[in-house]
């Protein structure tokens, strides 16, 4: 919607100036009436679209926002009230500009909950029955601390997780790096350097490095071609969630990139799992929501298939067993949790192992992934020096 800056006039008299997003002129002027201001100036702001879709909501914002607004309620303050006081600081436009909508539609006697499903692109999908539920039962302050929490928790796994990727391929990106300059710019200067020496036999180092810099200024296209080749799956992965399956199949099954892509996203469908179960919502409905809510194609298509079992009269238990995404421990907590009727306690439980589980990894990498690192740049340079320095030190033989 578009967005207008505004000057009116309460019922004291006092200017009031502000900004929102109104579809019409007409709405805009409703809406003040409706907070008891009278218009007297308004402008659209056209310059505001393209900022308006380069700002994006942090997740750590929104939880803090959640936060913020679960306390209020908590103490007494009236939601409309909370809201209006959450959304006049300047410090958070885009969160400003998100709420400050919901709030004209709480003014308008919607709820809550229906006034976010119209901000699903800022708001997860997830959040929006636990409010809804909170409406229902009167206890809205304890679904939206519940929302801050599992944000929080889902920014952590996906914290973590990027950690644990980022590392050893920015120290690989950055080894590469330094191999080309060195094999395209440094070595072949060198080298021929020492051709036009007249050197009657180099040494072994240095012929192995010869060989090395040829073969790579023959085929040293296909790294930029490989390159482009991922970014262009990435792409279609993306676009197109038949060829993201295969794609994040593709992942899983790397021995390290399939652990921590594994352990991540059983983190996000037990967390998942524990939030709507725990706050009331039928475990055919959790399915639903989380098949809405998972990125990766194959675990979405492994909800997928629990749910249609489910629906068919399967317990959880036997609908996970056939699936291979699922450890075969899980299968037993899922089957206690059915025995005891306590499954959101059982999806808490494995939701903080698999978390654990990803920030082991993080540092496990790390403290595994160095060594290996600086072994193999050692022995990439060592070869280097000793294929440079073995010429220079028959050429000072032959001059003594």
């Amino acid at each position: 919607m578009p967005l207008y800056t505004y000057s009116a006039i309460d019922a004291s008299g006092q200017q009031v100036n502000g900004e929102g997003d109104y579809s019409t002129v007409p709405h805009l002027f409703e809406s003040l009436q409706a907070k008891g201001l009278d218009l007297i100036s308004y402008r659209r702001q056209y310059l505001a679209l393209f900022t308006q879709r380069r700002s994006k909501i942090k997740r750590v914002e929104l939880s803090e926002f959640f936060r913020n607004l679960a306390l209020l309620v908590r103490g007494g303050v009236p939601l409309r009230e909370g809201l209006q006081d959450l959304t006049a600081s300047p410090e958070q436009p885009a969160i400003n500009r998100v709420f400050g909508r919901v709030l004209s539609q709480l003014e308008e006697g919607r709820l809550l909950s229906e006034s976010l499903l119209a901000e699903q692109k800022h708001v997860p999908r997830i959040i929006i029955p636990l409010v809804a539920i909170g409406e229902e039962t009167g206890r809205l302050d304890q679904t939206l601390q519940d929302a801050a929490n599992h944000l929080e928790k889902v920014q952590e796994i996906i914290s973590s997780t990027r950690r644990a990727v980022s590392y050893p391929l920015f120290v690989l990106i950055a080894m590469l790096g330094a191999l080309i300059f060195w094999m395209v710019f440094v070595l072949p200067q060198l080298l021929q350097l020492f051709t036009t020496m007249g050197l009657e036999e180099l040494p072994l180092a240095t012929r192995i490095l010869f060989s090395s810099v040829e073969i790579f200024n023959v085929w040293w296209p296909v790294i930029p071609g490989l390159i482009v080749l991922f970014l262009l799956c990435r792409t279609i992965a993306v676009k197109n969630e038949k060829f993201r399956y295969w794609w994040d199949m593709l992942w899983s099954k790397f021995p390290l990139s399939g652990t921590i892509i594994r352990s991540s996203q059983l983190a996000f469908f037990f967390e998942y799992s524990s939030l709507l179960t725990s706050g009331g919502i039928h475990i055919v409905r959790t399915m639903e929501l989380m098949e809405e809510s998972i990125s990766n194609q194959v675990l979405k298509e492994g909800v997928r298939n629990i749910r249609r079992k489910i629906t068919a009269g399967e317990p959880m238990s036997q609908a996970i067993s056939s699936l291979s995404f699922f450890e075969p421990f899980i299968l037993r907590m899922v089957k206690v949790g059915e025995q005891t009727g306590n499954m959101p306690e059982q999806f808490h439980i494995l939701a903080e192992y698999y978390m654990k589980k990803v920030n082991n990894l993080v540092g496990m990498i790390s403290k595994s992934i160095e060594p290996i690192i600086i072994t193999l740049a050692g022995f990439v340079f060592m070869v280097i020096v000793l294929g440079l320095l073995g010429p220079v030190y028959m050429l000072a033989s032959t001059i003594q």
